[in-house]
């Protein structure tokens, strides 16, 4: 978590290339580094748009994946009037089984699904194909519904740059089956889930609006602990 930190940077100047591997979306934690904060809205003026463009830039689909997207796209969306993308995902099976969640969405609307993998295979090639072309199909939707806290769902509606409805957290189905099923994101930006929280010096750090007349931070609408951009007007 040092890494966040302005004076941690300065050790990095000198460094032209700095790799790291993660599954979290930590952009918006640089917005309210003040070492950061000028260049980053030169880049990029438009808040709600920053995963779109970086990731349209660096993310370039092999022929085997983009093959399939297109056999997908032109058997089953390219003739519908308006596409609506439907990503599930369960983290509490136990409480929210399949076959309480699948027989509402087969009755509201007509579902292509493009592969049935179950579960998630972190390292299996194959497995990451799939993944990657559905990701790609459904940002080719007109409307998305993605599943809370779903990283997954996230890549998805941030390269669409639309703006998803997440299904809420289920929890104990039963007991909340008369709540709202869905909540509307501001933002077509990813969520940022586990960003620092000790006091790094600056008092934009603390700050999830991000400090300054202009805020750029607020906290994500399917997880409240965490943070992303959005092009906020208080």
């Amino acid at each position: 978590m040092l890494f966040y930190r302005d004076d941690t940077q300065k050790l990095l100047t000198n460094v032209p290339w700095l790799v790291l591997r993660s599954d979290q979306h930590f952009v918006p934690y640089f917005f309210v580094m003040p070492g950061f904060r000028a260049e980053l809205d030169r880049l990029f003026p438009d808040k709600e748009a920053v995963f779109q463009h970086v990731g349209r830039y660096l993310f370039s689909p092999t022929n085997r994946v983009w093959g399939r997207v297109a056999r997908f796209y032109d058997t089953y969306l390219a003739k519908a009037e308006q596409r609506i993308g439907l990503q599930v995902r369960v983290f509490y099976p136990d409480k929210t089984p399949a076959s309480l969640m699948l027989p509402h969405i087969l009755r509201c609307m007509q579902v292509y699904q493009t592969s049935h993998e179950g579960w998630q295979e972190t390292g299996n090639g194959a497995h990451n194909v799939k993944a990657l072309v559905d990701i790609y199909l459904l940002s080719m939707c007109d409307v998305l519904v993605t599943s809370h806290f779903s990283t997954f769902g996230y890549v998805a509606h941030s390269l669409a740059g639309l703006r998803p409805w997440y299904l809420q957290n289920p929890g104990d189905y039963e007991a909340k089956r008369n709540e709202p099923a869905c909540v509307r994101a501001v933002s077509p930006e990813p969520c940022f889930h586990f960003h620092p929280y000790y006091d790094t010096n600056s008092a934009n750090h603390g700050d999830a609006a991000g400090g300054g007349p202009a805020p750029v931070i607020m906290n994500c609408e399917d997880y409240e602990w965490g943070f992303k951009l959005a092009n906020l007007k208080y």
